[in-house]
């Protein structure tokens, strides 16, 4: 377990020289985490601490100006790893999230990573006898702040392992129960003739989804593959941004671009060059952005009841949405060919037939 802890001491650090812009550029009016050795270790919970990472932001008078607790760590190592995590929260980062109905691409900043973990340890006595431990805490990824939810002390390693096997149940059953009662309040129940979606159709789903998305923003999810192959790349904020806005031009033409971000754009003749040919081929598009609407309303609103329908009826659907005539055969591909969607009706009267 790291020894980093959150501190609400005051840690100074000298100013910055005023002639040093990359100070200003680094900072760019955001608060930013530096890590310092202290002058004399900082002793709390029976522990000494010999560096920190604090927040600080850049006042208008070029000084720095503690903006909040940081993390206490005894050595260098853990104070490089929560620098480097700390610093990659406030970050703004490009993800994609979906929701009942709808999914998205976009940024967020300031999130929080929490792992729970559960499982037995021992620590051995001063008489030289094992102490078995069952626990189950909370780390904070970013600061290493562990947080012990329950804690029970045994006399044998069976006894700790059955009452870690016994909390693990207990939370596996709360997480299970709170996404059927999520599942439940988001689909509505089969109508007649049609079967209830089972937790492979929801697995399945979600990768319909992160399909649907990927066919609307094909620049970030390159970002994202690159991200899932290989976790330790770096991909600097000019990559992700120039990702963003050709998906945006690509999916709504200058228009969009004007209305998510004022208008501005870096200063870069191959990215100006790259935004005008995506609004080109925008233009150009024709029939292939109604499709990549479709394939999208198709994944987002399966859940929502439109599983237990026909290909029949999603073409009719699809057609009084999209103002384009869909066939069966043509809905049936997007949804079962590209999407790997199996429809909940069963063969026989339509579901709205009783």
């Amino acid at each position: 377990m790291k020894a980093a802890m959150k501190v609400g001491v005051k840690i100074t650090l000298a100013p910055p020289e005023p002639s040093n812009d990359s100070i200003k550029q680094f900072f760019d009016g955001e608060v930013r985490y530096l890590a310092a050795s202290l002058p004399k270790p900082h002793r709390q919970d029976g522990q000494d601490f010999s560096f920190a990472v604090v927040p600080y932001k850049l006042t208008e008078a070029f000084t720095l100006e503690q903006s909040g607790p940081g993390v206490l760590c005894q050595t260098k190592a853990e104070a490089d790893e929560s620098l480097e995590n700390l610093d990659k929260r406030t970050r703004k980062h490009l993800v994609s999230v979906q929701w009942a109905g709808a999914g998205q691409v976009g940024w967020v900043k300031n999130f929080r990573r929490f792992v729970t973990e559960i499982g037995s340890w021992y620590k051995t006595l001063p008489d030289g006898k094992k102490l078995w431990v069952a626990m189950e805490r909370e780390t904070d990824k970013d600061t290493l702040e562990v947080k012990v939810l329950r804690r029970k002390e045994t006399e044998s390693e069976g006894e700790a392992i059955f009452w870690a096997k016994k909390w693990q149940e207990e939370y596996d059953q709360k997480k299970n129960a709170h996404l059927d009662s999520i599942n439940k309040s988001v689909t509505p129940p089969p109508p007649p003739r049609c079967l209830p979606l089972t937790k492979s159709d929801i697995q399945d789903l979600g990768n319909a989804k992160m399909m649907a998305l990927q066919k609307q923003w094909p620049h970030c999810f390159e970002i994202f593959e690159r991200q899932k192959t290989n976790p330790g790349v770096k991909i600097t904020d000019h990559q992700m941004e120039d990702a963003y806005l050709l998906d945006l031009v690509r999916n709504g033409g200058e228009s969009s671009l004007n209305a998510a971000d004022g208008g501005k754009v870096r200063a870069d003749m191959q990215l100006i060059s790259s935004l005008h040919k995506a609004a080109q081929n925008y233009a150009k598009r024709g029939k292939s952005k109604i499709i990549d609407t479709a394939i999208y309303l198709i994944a987002f609103k399966w859940e929502l009841g439109w599983c237990y329908l026909s290909d029949e009826q999603l073409a009719e659907k699809l057609g009084e949405i999209l103002e384009t005539k869909f066939t069966a055969g043509q809905v049936k591909q997007y949804r079962f060919r590209t999407l790997g969607l199996v429809g909940k009706h069963l063969p026989g009267p339509s579901p709205n037939t009783p």
